[in-house]
């Protein structure tokens, strides 16, 4: 030990003692727990936050991805090749209604604003396939929908047509809802392969679904689910769901839409065929053409042209005679009958001379009366 380095031990003995005086004032004060707790929020607030950054640029830089790459969706090749999502049951994962529920709560909901779908409208000019393309979808509400509200219904048939408008599934609504049918899993609608045809609906319940096919086939959006192509129960957890990009609930159903070009707008230029296919499985519940209500036609309202306004002669006045009252009926005057007084009676004069007369006779001749 050297002569310098002697006077720096109490130098170093008296900073760790004041050190040893701060930590035993702090670990005695109140103060402590309270700005431990305070710390320890705004480190769990930094990293939550740094988190939700991260996220949200992420799904910024998808958005700016798919609005560039939406143009070459309609026109060049698919960004992704097509993926047969069902609900066959081996697509879905074997864990209990409650469990797939906390797994499902477990995908977050996509924040990027729904784009909603373009209205459709079947032209009426084929009746016949009018006719099957309203089954085939009515089937779809009901055997997928039949105990969900009115906006879920809706949801279900706008799944429909988007498919019927994206290049991965086929043209027509019939095509689109039994499409794997002939299989008995992989179909995709499960009703179409499950033996649920064979239950007969219901007369209320089939008549509200068609109801609200009647209207998707008409112009009708479902604005809710946008651009949404799946979608399952809340009960069930498909493999695929985290694929997709988690759009809406309504009811029990999960709605989803694709990732990437398939996702937008720009991917759903699909004409619709006009020719419906037969489905034999719906020959029970055929609609008839004469059942089919009257088609919803615009009306087009012409402008009138107003000029300017005429002044027109008063009408003649038509003189008329006034008719001639009928006379009132002629009541007959009667006259009074007056009879003539009666002559005063003759007095006898008291002062005459009594004269006596002889008696007459009276006749006892009886003689017939005339």
């Amino acid at each position: 030990m050297t002569a310098e380095t002697v006077p720096m031990w109490p130098q170093g003995l008296r900073l760790l003692a004041k050190i040893r005086a701060y930590a035993l004032a702090a670990a005695l004060s109140t103060w402590t727990p309270s700005l431990i707790a305070i710390f320890a929020v705004i480190g769990i607030l930094a990293t939550s936050g740094g988190l939700i950054v991260q996220a949200r640029l992420a799904e910024l830089a998808e958005a700016r991805a798919l609005a560039a790459s939406a143009v070459s969706a309609s026109t060049g090749p698919p960004v992704v090749a097509p993926l047969d999502f069902t609900l066959s049951p081996d697509a879905v994962r074997p864990i209990s209604m409650d469990e797939a529920r906390i797994w499902n709560a477990g995908i977050p909901f996509s924040t990027l604003p729904i784009q909603v779908a373009r209205p459709f409208i079947m032209a009426p000019d084929k009746l016949a396939d009018y006719a099957r393309a309203l089954d085939c979808l009515t089937a779809a509400v009901y055997y997928e929908a039949a105990s969900e509200t009115g906006p879920g219904q809706a949801a279900v048939a706008q799944v429909v047509l988007n498919r019927m408008r994206h290049p991965a599934f086929p043209k027509t609504v019939c095509g689109v809802v039994f499409q794997g049918q002939e299989r008995t899993t992989g179909c995709q609608f499960s009703f179409t392969c499950d033996g649920a045809l064979a239950r007969l609906p219901s007369a209320g319940g089939w008549a509200r679904a068609r109801a609200v096919a009647a209207s998707a086939l008409n112009g009708s959006v479902a604005a809710e689910v946008g651009m949404a192509t799946h979608y399952h129960t809340d009960w069930v957890a498909p493999y695929w769901a985290e694929r997709l990009v988690k759009m809406r609930q309504i009811g029990t159903h999960i709605f989803y839409r694709w990732t990437g070009g398939w996702g937008l707008p720009g991917a759903f230029t699909g004409q619709h065929t006009g020719d419906e296919p037969i489905i034999e499985k719906l020959a029970g519940l055929a609609t008839y053409v004469e059942e089919l209500p009257p088609p919803l036609v615009d009306l087009v309202l012409t402008p009138l042209e107003v000029g300017p306004p005429i002044d027109l002669a008063p009408a003649p006045k038509i003189a008329t005679e006034a008719p001639v009252p009928e006379p009132e009926p002629q009541v007959p005057v009667q006259t009074a009958v007056v009879s003539p007084p009666a002559p005063p009676p003759v007095m006898a004069n008291p002062l005459a001379p009594v004269s006596v007369s002889a008696p007459t006779r009276r006749s006892r001749l009886a003689v017939p009366r005339n």
